[in-house]
């Protein structure tokens, strides 16, 4: 299990304030079955993030996981606020890529749409970087259009959804949402966003292979979305096909829990 967005690193934003938290969560995640993780801290929100800073402390909480014998690997990254990408060099952005591959992590806003995003994205893959959507299941702009969000992965982008959203942990909308996506194959990477061990856990793989049994999906999806896709971003590599079944195409789909 490869999870692509978590808030890991002590004291640097809203994840744990200190290095027995980031323990805390690091064993979490190893007993949930993940294996790696991006640290992937807010870039260009009010936490002040230093990016030149990031490397620095990613070796740090690798050599205390080490230390505890904790058997998770940590690569960098940086969760890229939209109101901020103008903002960075092309070396900037490079240093908050993804295991330092051209992959970014774009936050989707939170917000009502202000229809920027699809000039953001082109503004970043003509830069060279590939672009994974940081939990659109839980953006207005994108839950008011979905086929839209289809039409952008059809062009190239990737798209992440937290593995809470699929339980309802923040909304049925956004539930019904994020299924929806799982169901159409429009999901590369399904991820923690985790925050803590216990409030915002990194509880992945067990949510993936419950839901993708209950609502019948391809068993091959799960890896699809915890292993294979994940890896090919983190190595810039062409994504595999992903799991594919008869007539799938977006729709909101309802929870049968």
């Amino acid at each position: 299990m490869i999870d692509l967005h978590t808030h890991m690193l002590p004291g640097i934003d809203d994840g744990p304030s200190d290095l027995a938290g980031s323990l805390a969560l690091a064993r979490a995640a190893v007993i949930a079955g993940t294996r790696t993780v991006a640290a992937t801290p807010h870039i260009g929100t009010q936490h002040g993030v230093l990016i030149e800073e990031l490397t620095g402390r990613v070796a740090e909480l690798q050599q205390e996981l080490d230390r505890a014998r904790l058997p998770l690997e940590v690569v960098g990254g940086g969760e890229l606020a939209p109101t901020h990408v103008a903002e960075l060099s092309v070396a900037e952005l490079q240093e908050i890529t993804l295991g330092g591959s051209r992959c970014i992590l774009l936050e989707c806003p939170f917000s009502g749409g202000s229809g920027l995003m699809p000039a953001l994205l082109e503004q970043l893959r003509s830069q060279g970087f590939r672009v994974l959507l940081a939990h659109p299941e839980r953006s207005p702009e994108f839950l008011r259009d979905p086929r839209g969000l289809a039409m952008l992965v059809a062009a190239g982008v990737c798209v992440q959804i937290t593995a809470a959203s699929l339980l309802g942990g923040f909304g049925r909308t956004a539930q019904e949402y994020a299924l929806g996506l799982l169901d159409a194959g429009l999901v590369h990477s399904v991820a923690s966003d985790a925050h803590d061990a216990r409030h915002r856990p990194p509880n992945v793989l067990p949510i993936v292979e419950s839901v993708v049994r209950e609502c019948k999906l391809p068993p091959a999806t799960t890896r699809f979305v915890t292993v294979d896709a994940p890896r090919a971003l983190l190595d810039n590599a062409p994504l595999p096909p992903a799991p594919s079944r008869e007539g799938r195409s977006w729709r909101r789909r309802r929870s049968r829990r």
